[in-house]
């Protein structure tokens, strides 16, 4: 991964507002997309390439991953620096790994890698950071097992390790309460079972993000059936090479946004398709919801914040990775929000309600904790504060915004961005946005 040095600040940051930010930026490529399309790629047949990537902490650990398990990747930027990758698939054919494969503190990654390493040849294991081992995983190895893999975990949790040697195929129906990642995992290796795979849902879960990964698999040549309850995946299909550009990413596009919700100011993502299957892209609708407008000219989506954000009555279920920015927005409304159907965010990089509750607290915000949601009383958000992050890159960008508008307030760990976003605090600095390092 290359980085700008300048783009990561090494210490904590100390923000102070400035006022309305103003500018146009280019949102980083999706990690959602980034890191379906490799296993993809390295499951296919031929080389494939992947324009624009996501270059960041999650996407090395997967790339690092497939090619232990047989795939190359050759790294072939475009002559502006756009990076390229060529990806040499394996056909299937994965091999076992002597040592762990490192997910680092990727869940998609750990997820996604615990799903394909039944197709080698032999053992995988698949681990990474200790907070990594907080992320559940029973679910998906429980629908593995029934599949015909020999693979465990620790009690629900990594490592997993698989003995490889296939599987076979049939049908299961996948909790997916805590991620909609197991039912996406089985999916992605399901072309290369011995026999057909039918995935059924049980509970409720952001399928759009299902859906995501069902559009890839088709354009890459695999036979999915879509049932009233799941999906059938013919076996003997496999994926086949393309070159393809990886969209903008839909999530980081949301917390540049969010900074000109903040302080009614006006920020332009230059990158924006009109048409995407991205869950997250709807969640301008609810910026517009809490007061900000916004104007499309092509690929270029501008939003500009309002005087007095609105409080938000809202269902984050399709939208989990965004409780983190809409409570930030919350706390500097003129009211009450309520943000409800994000249960899952407990079991994410940590538990991001518990975190957000503790951590908007310390501004002077009342916050009520739900099983699945938050209720929370804007209006009274002030610093000091120092705002601990949880080694969480989504909190991390979500208290920038409480930052841009409200005195005093510190982001620790503001390094953790690099796990999906190496680049957003340079950014937001051409936004506009006032930080510095602490000494």
């Amino acid at each position: 991964m290359s980085v700008e040095p300048e783009a990561v600040p090494r210490a904590a940051v100390a923000l102070s507002p400035a006022g309305a930010v103003a500018g146009a930026v280019r949102a980083p490529a999706s990690k959602s997309v980034t890191n379906r399309l490799l296993p993809i790629a390295a499951l296919a047949r031929g080389t494939s390439t992947l324009l624009a990537p996501l270059e960041s902490d999650d996407s090395r650990a997967m790339r690092d991953a497939v090619c232990l398990l047989g795939a190359q990747v050759l790294a072939d930027p475009e002559p502006d620096g756009t990076p390229r990758w060529h990806v040499t698939g394996t056909s299937g054919a994965l091999r076992g790994v002597a040592g762990p494969l490192d997910a680092g503190l990727s869940g998609t990654s750990m997820r996604f890698l615990a799903a394909l390493a039944p197709l080698a040849d032999g053992p995988v294991t698949v681990d990474g950071e200790p907070p990594l081992r907080r992320r559940p995983v029973g679910p998906l190895t429980a629908a593995l097992a029934q599949l015909g893999a020999s693979v465990h975990d620790d009690d629900g949790y990594p490592p997993v390790t698989s003995a490889g040697g296939g599987l076979v195929g049939g049908d299961v129906t996948i909790d997916v309460r805590d991620s909609s990642q197991f039912a996406t995992a089985v999916l992605l290796a399901a072309p290369y079972a011995r026999e057909g795979v039918t995935v059924r849902l049980a509970g409720e879960a952001a399928v759009a993000y299902i859906v995501l990964t069902v559009e890839a698999m088709r354009a890459w040549g695999a036979q999915v059936t879509d049932l009233a309850d799941g999906w059938r995946v013919t076996a003997g299909t496999g994926y086949r090479a393309r070159s393809v550009e990886v969209e903008y990413d839909a999530s980081a596009a949301v917390h540049l946004f969010s900074l000109a919700a903040a302080t009614g100011g006006t920020v332009t993502v230059t990158n924006v398709p009109s048409r995407t299957s991205q869950p997250d892209a709807a969640v301008v609708d609810l910026l517009a919801a809490m007061g900000c407008r916004t104007a499309r000219d092509g690929d270029r989506l501008s939003v500009t914040g309002p005087e007095r954000l609105r409080p938000l009555d809202a269902d984050l279920s399709a939208h989990p990775d965004q409780i983190t920015t809409l409570a930030a927005l919350a706390a500097i409304t003129s009211g009450t929000s309520h943000l409800s159907g994000v249960g899952v965010a407990r079991h994410h990089e940590t538990d991001r309600l518990a975190a957000l509750a503790t951590e908007l607290g310390k501004l002077g915000v009342r916050v009520v904790e739900e099983p699945d949601g938050l209720v929370i009383e804007g209006g009274a958000a002030a610093g000091p504060a120092r705002l601990a992050t949880h080694d969480d890159h989504r909190l991390a960008m979500a208290f920038a915004a409480i930052g841009a508008a409200v005195g005093g307030v510190v982001v620790e760990e503001p390094w953790c961005v690099t796990k999906t976003y190496p680049g957003f605090w340079r950014d937001a600095a051409a936004l506009g946005v006032h930080w510095e390092e602490e000494p």
